[in-house]
């Protein structure tokens, strides 16, 4: 009987345990579900920057007049300090993350973009952006197999000069002898 009671409890204690852990991941779960991923804000920093450029406002407005007023102005209203701190988390996002990583994001917001409505010159600067990241995406690639081959040949040439070393080594005990 107390044997049966020990399970019981035993069981009980599990089923509470198993609760509270399903709670918590629960609440975990819903907490990373109401803040958008540092990648998702990474690209709506990177797309309002090349928004910028093609001088595009961000606002969603379906309106006709407001998408006019928007393409009269040409220009979105962003402070200097806006622009500062938008530049600042996309400098902090790519130091924590790999360049491909980045690359990735990017691309992807570019092709986002590609699915606008714009005109020819913007199109041409968007081209003009994405070229530039992919010859960026190139010169990365580039370094970084060279960096792998230097890498290379100074293990190749350590292993050398130490199997020379043991030998000379070798040879000197044997002449010492």
């Amino acid at each position: 009987m107390e044997n049966e009671l020990s399970h019981q409890f035993q069981a009980r204690k599990q089923a509470q345990e198993k609760d509270r852990y399903q709670e918590g991941y629960k609440q975990e779960v819903l907490e990373d579900l109401q803040q958008p991923s540092e990648e998702t804000q990474y690209k709506q920093l990177f797309k309002q920057s090349l928004l910028a450029q093609l001088g595009i406002s961000d606002e969603k407005d379906s309106s006709k007049e407001a998408k006019k007023e928007a393409e009269a102005e040409k220009a979105p209203v962003e402070t200097p300090q806006e622009k500062e701190e938008r530049l600042a988390k996309m400098k902090e996002f790519e130091q924590k993350h790999s360049f491909d990583k980045v690359y990735k994001l990017k691309k992807e917001v570019l092709q986002e973009l590609k699915e606008l409505n714009l005109t020819d010159s913007q199109r041409e600067k968007l081209t003009k952006l994405e070229k530039a990241l992919d010859t960026e995406k190139k010169d990365h690639d580039k370094q970084k197999k060279e960096e792998k081959s230097q890498n290379g040949f100074t293990k190749f040439f350590a292993r050398n000069n130490g199997a020379l070393s043991s030998k000379k080594q070798k040879d000197q005990q044997e002449i010492e002898r």
